[in-house]
């Protein structure tokens, strides 16, 4: 009998935590853990469900129908992000964020369910979580009228 009968190896390749789909008015990213447990796939099709208020991501072929450039090849990637006009249109039917400050921004998170052996996730509207954060990025530099020196 071994000593180490009944243990299960970890696998540092797996997916940790949870598919989390962050949408804001002007783009929806897709964490970390969402794009492995797809498999880092080159294209996928998004689809959404306008009676159940749910979407959907799923790996496909660049010869598919509708298919989306997802994950660049040669790059490493730890999100993936979507700003594509009809993807956005189509998306933010299901959302009605709040005016915010100049430096925020409205978002909202959905948890993910997926089912790897279809290389889908499912995101339901419906237990969304919203909030405002600060834009991250440059900052615009405000001007400022400097006093004229004497000569």
């Amino acid at each position: 009998m071994s000593i180490l009968q009944g243990f299960e190896m970890v696998n540092p390749a797996a997916p940790a935590g949870k598919s989390i789909l962050t949408i804001t008015p002007r783009y929806i990213r897709f964490n970390k853990n969402s794009v492995l447990e797809l498999g880092s796939p080159r294209f996928v099709q998004i689809l959404t469900n306008p009676h159940s208020k749910q979407i959907a991501i799923k790996a496909c072929n660049s010869g598919d129908t509708n298919a989306i450039e997802f994950v660049k090849p040669a790059k490493k990637t730890a999100s993936v992000t979507l700003n594509m006009p009809i993807v956005m249109d189509t998306v933010l039917k299901f959302f009605d964020f709040p005016e915010v400050a100049d430096d925020e921004v409205a978002y909202a998170h959905l948890h993910g369910n997926p089912f790897i052996d279809d290389k889908t996730i499912i995101f339901d509207v419906a237990s969304k979580k919203t909030g405002v954060m600060k834009k991250r990025g440059r900052k615009k530099q405000k001007r400022t009228e400097e006093p004229a020196q004497a000569i």
